[in-house]
């Protein structure tokens, strides 16, 4: 064979298999099973289900997770709550974007997903074990923010995380859950003037503490 012919041979792209990979792959399955999920619950959500929602493959689902519970897992941590995304330098700064946070993910489009998780994890210990590394990592990321105001001497070295976050956590949730749906448009209109009311209500009491 010619040198040229070697030449000419060498420079040809060796064939690839299959059809390239889309980068969107995760994200679109992502969008569907936080929606499956919301709609649904763990009865209802598998990866037939998430497959048809999201238009790829089945068998690309089936390759790219071992099980629905893996899948779930990967879904809160990619649609659901990023505590550790929080982190505005004050103490202020970093409850208020928490319970912004908290009320988005009960009242944005697929906020039923809230309700699922909790019915789910209280009836189901194949739910909790596939979920409790994600709850227990948006927990300890939680309690940081706590952690930051103590080494900055915004709080006392004693102060109680656990409470501070509950009436953060439970009043915001409290003020989607016993809004009259009727009254949610208004409610949203407001939101930025509660929220700081319930920071400055939980910043005065550790100050009073």
């Amino acid at each position: 064979m010619s040198k040229s012919a070697s030449t000419a041979i060498a420079d040809v792209p060796a064939p690839t298999r299959g059809r390239p990979r889309d980068p969107q792959f995760e994200e679109r399955v992502f969008d569907a099973a936080i929606a499956v999920y919301a709609e649904e619950g763990w009865r209802g959500f598998n990866f037939d289900a998430v497959a048809r929602r999201s238009g790829v493959g089945k068998a690309g689902v089936y390759r790219r997770w071992k099980t629905r519970g893996d899948l779930l897992r990967e879904t809160l941590e990619a649609r659901w709550y990023k505590v550790d995304a929080i982190d505005t330098g004050s103490l202020r700064g970093d409850l208020t974007a928490l319970a912004h946070q908290n009320l988005r993910m009960r009242t944005a489009r697929y906020n039923a997903a809230a309700l699922q998780i909790d019915v789910d994890t209280y009836r189901s210990t194949e739910v909790r074990g596939f979920t409790q590394p994600y709850t227990e990592a948006a927990v300890r990321q939680a309690r940081a923010i706590i952690r930051r105001a103590i080494e900055r001497g915004e709080l006392p070295a004693g102060a109680d995380a656990s409470l501070i976050l509950d009436v953060l956590i439970g009043a915001s949730t409290t003020h989607v859950m016993t809004t009259p749906p009727k009254l949610w448009k208004s409610m949203l209109g407001k939101l930025d003037a509660w929220v700081d009311e319930l920071v400055s209500f939980i910043l005065r009491g550790i100050r009073q503490s």
